[in-house]
């Protein structure tokens, strides 16, 4: 007769497979863990890190610390209007104690990253079952979005972690039918419209998870978390848009400017980032599970629709406008809930089977996918290295083309060049600046002719860099 397996035992083997998924995860987002913030998307990585180190020596200085600060455009730091700045914030802090160095934000962004993985277990297993979890943890981990996007120096890390974190404790304070306690699931949901303005779309979900169908005493809780879900956003970006300049607007200059205003949707660019960064595999699978939803009578039917059509308006407006593919992001847990629920469809071990073959064809197409995001040009370090040794702590920097990059590794601050200079002499041009240095950024966008005559007025001191003084 065989030992009897006690309940403990019993709950460590059931978590085995989520240890390994977490592991698996771990190891996908340590590539390129040492790159400096000039891989992919370095511009936001650059701007999420400057922030940072405007606020260190600053850090008890509420609440004037949270005002985000970039290097741009100007002769002091200039406030921007930006999400609420949860990571450069915990950034800060790691770099007064611990020291700078860019990996510390990639590690925090890692462990968030984690974080989320977890919440969509703990998700998809109380929404469906164990297995289901499992399934969409597996497949969150290792979409080449959520791989790349889970190791950068950016928003969407923390937007993602507090945002799955708010449905998940939403969903298991319905079902276990607590009274008190709503107060910490909608403080939840205000972190994640905070990190990131567009996990707004998401408060509906929360509140179909929560609180659907309205029952006596439901209204009453269902006004507390919305009063205490949407206030504090609200005050916090009504601080920020008046106290930043109108050309540093840029939260309400995207919504106006770029979504609202918007008539060039570029379809083509979008669906190129949404086969490349979900896989046509997981694609399938979620229509899949969608379908199933159709048919089956899951008591978070409703929601997950609903989530279904917001995240489809979303992806129609916000991303054919803004064809950057970060702006997906928030689409991936219902993908991989989604996803995770048309493969627990198939009998034990055969859709197991299945699902880790799966699995491993997405990986593989992640990989070929990614690749070209990790690649950076060394031309940028080392012209910034330049110029941080070799000029003043005070020194303006006027850089040739928009890319800010510079600004956080020289340690500096100044204007940019944002037009092509066709007519204009460049003197007359640069005269505009209060800059000591003009910088020749890596594949400039300037032309040929326009760098004949800056060469012809200025003397080149470094590295493509020349003294306007």
């Amino acid at each position: 007769m065989g030992r009897r397996i006690s309940p403990a035992e019993s709950n460590v083997k059931r978590y085995i497979p989520l240890a390994l998924i977490l592991s698996i995860a771990l190891l996908l987002r340590l590539r390129g863990i040492a790159n400096p913030l000039l891989d992919d998307q370095a511009w936001r990585q650059a701007d999420t890190a400057s922030m940072a180190t405007h606020m260190m020596g600053h850090l008890l200085n509420f609440p004037n610390v949270f005002l985000p600060k970039l290097n741009y455009d100007g002769v002091i730091p200039q406030n921007v209007e930006l999400e609420f700045p949860f990571l450069p914030y915990l950034l800060a802090w790691t770099w007064t104690i611990l020291g700078w160095s860019d990996l510390w934000g990639r590690l925090w962004s890692v462990t968030l990253s984690l974080v989320t993985i977890v919440g969509i277990y703990d998700l998809g297993r109380n929404m469906f079952n164990h297995r289901a979890g499992l399934f969409a943890a597996a497949i969150y981990s290792i979409m080449p979005l959520s791989i790349y996007y889970g190791r950068v120096v950016m928003p969407e890390p923390m937007a993602q972690a507090w945002s799955i974190w708010a449905l998940a404790m939403a969903w298991r304070w319905r079902i276990k039918q607590e009274e008190k306690g709503i107060w910490k699931i909608a403080l939840l949901m205000a972190a994640a419209v905070l990190a990131k303005l567009p996990q707004l779309m998401l408060f509906p979900v929360a509140v179909l998870l929560g609180f659907w169908p309205l029952k006596n005493g439901r209204v009453r809780q269902l006004i507390q978390y919305s009063i205490i879900v949407l206030i504090p956003p609200i005050v916090y970006y009504l601080w920020v848009h008046y106290n930043v300049s109108s050309s540093s607007q840029f939260v309400s200059g995207i919504l106006t400017g770029q979504v609202a205003n918007s008539t060039n949707l570029d379809w083509k660019l979008l669906t190129r980032n949404i086969q490349r960064g979900f896989t046509v595999l997981v694609l399938v699978l979620s229509g899949g599970g969608l379908l199933r939803l159709f048919f089956s009578p899951s008591p978070v039917r409703f929601a997950l629709l609903t989530w279904g059509a917001i995240g489809s308006l979303y992806i129609g407006l916000v991303c054919a406008s803004i064809p950057l593919d970060y702006y997906l992001v928030p689409v991936l847990p219902l993908v991989a809930l989604l996803s995770a629920y048309a493969l627990d469809w198939m009998a034990s071990l055969p859709g197991t089977v299945l699902g880790i073959v799966i699995l491993v064809l997405i990986y593989k197409s992640s990989y070929a996918d990614l690749t070209p995001k990790y690649q950076w040009n060394q031309e940028y370090l080392t012209q910034a290295r330049w110029i941080k040794e070799h000029t003043p702590t005070s020194s303006i920097l006027v850089l040739s083309d928009p890319p800010p990059m510079t600004f956080y590794y020289a340690q500096r601050v100044g204007f940019r060049l944002i037009n092509k200079i066709n007519q204009e002499t460049p003197s007359k041009v640069l005269e505009k600046f209060q800059g000591d240095y003009l910088v020749h950024l890596p594949r400039s966008g300037q032309n040929e002719q326009f760098w004949k005559k800056v060469e012809e007025s200025y003397p080149e001191i470094g590295p493509g860099v020349f003294d306007l003084r």
